[in-house]
């Protein structure tokens, strides 16, 4: 069967997935800064953050499920449908972590002690730090997908190689706070089992992206 030429001209849908890795990046500092307003006590701040990360959600819901959408079978595309629903559903994953994380904290008043209090603090900087790669790694792909250079295909490897090296990082803060949350005497079992709770979800941010730069690197495999 002949495919129309206007159908085989449709847009790549990795424009969409663009502006979706933004929504998602966007997240960053708003999830930052409510973890830093929780513990400084400023409850207020922490709502309003916890809100607009809320919304973004819905606006990165509403891109992705356009892109599903706008999708038809017909479509011609240099890599594989499955990894780039994989890739996409991974990087949406990241957001519902963040936002899960901010609600675990707004159950109750959470008493840290001050050196597991500045642990966490450190991993949630570094996880948001690193959500700004996920932008970079779809940006570099796009490029890539449109010129066929090996040159550019390398920088998507890089960028891959730095997530992975983040997760990692990430992966070692988590268990050293875990550990030291297990050690400690003056945390009450409810702190512990919600603090356990929010580590591993805030980790959950770093592995998904990790997941996400996975399929990417399926994405680009000649």
């Amino acid at each position: 069967m002949r495919i129309p030429l206007v159908n085989m001209l449709r847009r790549s849908p990795l424009e969409n997935t663009l502006r979706h890795s933004h929504k998602v990046a966007e997240c960053a500092p708003l999830f930052v800064r409510a973890v830093e307003s929780y513990f400084q006590g400023d409850r207020d701040l922490f709502e309003l953050n916890k809100e607009e990360i809320r919304d973004i959600e819905a606006e990165a819901d509403r891109i992705k499920r356009n892109i599903r959408s706008h999708l038809p079978p017909s479509i011609l595309l240099p890599f594989s449908l499955p990894a780039f629903f994989s890739f996409l559903r991974e990087a949406d994953k990241v957001v519902d972590c963040l936002k899960n994380a901010l609600y675990w904290m707004s159950y109750f008043k959470i008493d840290l002690p001050g050196d597991i209090e500045r642990d966490y603090i450190s991993l949630v900087r570094s996880v948001g730090d690193y959500l700004g790669l996920l932008p970079e790694l779809v940006n570099r792909a796009h490029t890539y997908f449109d010129s066929r250079m090996e040159s550019d295909r390398q920088l998507v490897k890089e960028t891959i190689r730095e997530i992975r090296r983040r997760e990692r990082e990430s992966d070692d803060k988590e268990k050293t706070i875990l550990i030291r949350l297990c050690a400690a005497d003056d945390v009450s079992p409810k702190t512990l089992f919600v603090m356990v709770r929010l580590v591993e979800t805030t980790g959950d941010i770093a592995d998904h992206l990790e997941n996400a730069s996975d399929m990417m690197r399926v994405l680009i495999a000649r």
